[in-house]
């Protein structure tokens, strides 16, 4: 087994916490040496038939560790289900190696698929793995969010600077001067300004 503890800014340890889905009956000593080994902790063991989504809100637990011989498809949905409620990596270890299958799991939301049960596998690395993974696309999928968000307030701003030069006979020039000054006279986004000069009479700019 790879032990890799982690460690918080006063240099302790920080075992991630898990949550353990199987319908294996391991004794909980011997599944918390286990993932001990891998720098985390047990926090429960869940059943895969169970109300998985409830357990994860309960425990909020770092990672989601499943451990079955083939993921069935009432699983898969509650996992999707899951992630889209509760953000957090998914490892998924399992004795199938069909490809559509762990196709279906990463759709899911399974953030590594490793084929082997908890006793087989390089724990540890797959976790940090899994977790640094996850990070990484949740820091992607936020950049791209707020490029989204600047990018349609940047057309609205545009949308209400075309608007003062129509409705004012204005240059491009004047119009962004105007909503600068408008933004700073009340103390408001540019963008909000711009939302406000498209929806209020001309008088009232």
């Amino acid at each position: 087994m790879s032990n890799i503890p982690n460690k918080d800014g006063d240099g302790e340890l920080d075992m991630r916490s898990i949550l353990y889905v199987s319908a294996n009956l391991f004794s909980g000593l011997e599944l918390g040496d286990c993932l001990n080994r891998a720098g985390c902790r047990l926090l429960d063991v869940a059943r895969p038939n169970s109300d998985i989504l409830a357990w994860v809100l309960r425990e909020q637990p770092d990672l989601l560790l499943i451990d079955v011989d083939t993921p069935s498809s009432a699983l898969l949905e509650s996992l999707e289900v899951v992630v889209s409620v509760s953000a957090l990596p998914v490892v998924m270890l399992s004795r199938n190696r069909d490809g559509h299958l762990i196709q279906r799991a990463i759709n899911a939301g399974v953030t590594s698929y490793e084929v082997g049960t908890i006793w087989q596998v390089e724990l540890g690395v797959i976790i940090e793995a899994a977790i640094a993974g996850f990070e990484r696309l949740q820091n992607l999928t936020q950049a791209m969010e707020s490029a989204r968000v600047k990018l349609a307030e940047s057309y609205r701003i545009d949308r209400a600077r075309s608007h003062l030069m129509m409705r004012m006979g204005i240059a491009e020039e004047e119009a962004r001067v105007k909503l600068l000054l408008l933004a700073r006279e009340r103390q408001r986004r540019l963008v909000d300004v711009a939302d406000s000069v498209l929806t209020a009479p001309l008088a009232m700019v």
